[in-house]
C-alpha cells in the first residue's frame, strides 16, 4: 500500500509540474505570438515559459507569490495571491460539497428504488429522468434555471432563490442544483445497474432460497458487492463537477476558483493563474488518489495490483 501510494505521488508531483509550464507557456503565447521564423519564435516562447515556471517555483518556495490588485469600495487594494487562493479554494470546496452531498444521498437513493422496484413504471420513470441529467449541458441547466426564477418573479412578484451573488444561505441553492444534475444522474444511473447485476447474482439466490428477509438480501449481500462500481461513478461525478466549476461560478457569480481563474487569465496574471490552476489539478489527483485506495479496500482481488 505504502509503494502504490509513493508510486502515485511521484506521479502526481510530476503533472503538476507540467501544469506549472503549460499554464506559463499559454499565458507567454496569449502576450506575445510568434515573431520572426517559427521554430525561433517557439524557442523563444518555450525559454520564457520555463523562466516564468522557475519564477513561479522560487515563490512558491518562499511563500511570496506577489500581489493581484481587487476592488474595495470606491479604491483598490493590493492582495496577496496566497490570500486569494485561500479564499476561493474554500468558497469553491464548500460548493463542491454541498454538490457531493446532495447528488450521492438523491442519486444512490434513486439508483436503490429503481433497482428494487426493477421493470416498474417507477424504475422506467427514474432510469429516463438520469438520462436526461446526464445529457444536458452545464450551461444549458444554469441558463434555464435563472430564466425561469427571473420569470416566476416577474409573473408573481415572489423571489424563491436568488439567481446570483454568494452566501451560505439560498445563494447556494441554484448553483449546487447545477453542479448536481449530472452527478446525481450518473449515480443514479450506475447504482440502478450495478444493484440489478448483483441482485441476479448465484449467491443472492442463495440467500433468498435460505429465506432472508430483504432488508438483510439487500444490505449484507447485494449493496456490498455494487460498491465498487458506485465509488467509481461517484469519482467520476466529483471529477466532472470540478470541471464544471468554472462555468457554474461565472454564471452565477461565486467568487471561487473556477470564476477567479477565468478573471486571471483576462488579466494575464501568471502567477495567480498558476496558483489556481494548480489547486484545481492538485484537488483532482488527490481526489483520484483517495478513490485509488478506497477501491482495494472494498474489494481485496484489487491490492494484488498494487
Amino acid at each position: 500500500m505504502t509503494h502504490f501510494a509513493l508510486r502515485r505521488l511521484g506521479a502526481i508531483l510530476l503533472t503538476s509540474l507540467v501544469i506549472i509550464f503549460f499554464c506559463a507557456l499559454g499565458l507567454r503565447m496569449m502576450r506575445q505570438p510568434f515573431s520572426g521564423s517559427v521554430r525561433s519564435g517557439a524557442i523563444n516562447l518555450l525559454g520564457q515559459a520555463v523562466r516564468d515556471s522557475q519564477s513561479f517555483l522560487r515563490g512558491l518556495a518562499t511563500g511570496n507569490l506577489g500581489f493581484v490588485w481587487r476592488a474595495s469600495g470606491r479604491s483598490r487594494v493590493a492582495v496577496p495571491v496566497t490570500t486569494v487562493l485561500m479564499d476561493t479554494y474554500f468558497k469553491s470546496m464548500g460548493l463542491l460539497l454541498v454538490t457531493m452531498l446532495f447528488a450521492a444521498g438523491l442519486g444512490v437513493s434513486m439508483g436503490v428504488l429503481s433497482a428494487y422496484w426493477e421493470g416498474s413504471p417507477l424504475s422506467l420513470g427514474l432510469l429516463t429522468t438520469s438520462l436526461l441529467g446526464v445529457s444536458m449541458p452545464t450551461f444549458f441547466t444554469a441558463l434555464l434555471l435563472q430564466v425561469l426564477e427571473i420569470m416566476w418573479y416577474r409573473r408573481t412578484g415572489i423571489r424563491l432563490v436568488p439567481v446570483g451573488g454568494f452566501g451560505w444561505d439560498s445563494h447556494i441553492i441554484l448553483p449546487a442544483l447545477v453542479l448536481s444534475t449530472r452527478p446525481l444522474a450518473q449515480l443514479a444511473r450506475i447504482t440502478s445497474v450495478s444493484l440489478s447485476e448483483a441482485a441476479h447474482q448465484d449467491y443472492v439466490r442463495t440467500a433468498w432460497a435460505k429465506g432472508l428477509p430483504a432488508r438483510q438480501v439487500w444490505g449484507e449481500h447485494v449493496l456490498p458487492n455494487a460498491m465498487v462500481p458506485i465509488a467509481t461513478a461517484l469519482g467520476v461525478s466529483l471529477r466532472f463537477s470540478l470541471g464544471s466549476l468554472p462555468v457554474v461560478e461565472y454564471f452565477f457569480g461565486w467568487p471561487g476558483l473556477g470564476a477567479t481563474l477565468l478573471d486571471a487569465i483576462r488579466m494575464r496574471h501568471t502567477n495567480l493563474v498558476i496558483i489556481l490552476a494548480l489547486a484545481l489539478g492538485l484537488t483532482f489527483m488527490l481526489i483520484n488518489l483517495l478513490l485509488e485506495l478506497a477501491y482495494r479496500f472494498l474489494d481485496p482481488r484489487l491490492r494484488e495490483l498494487m
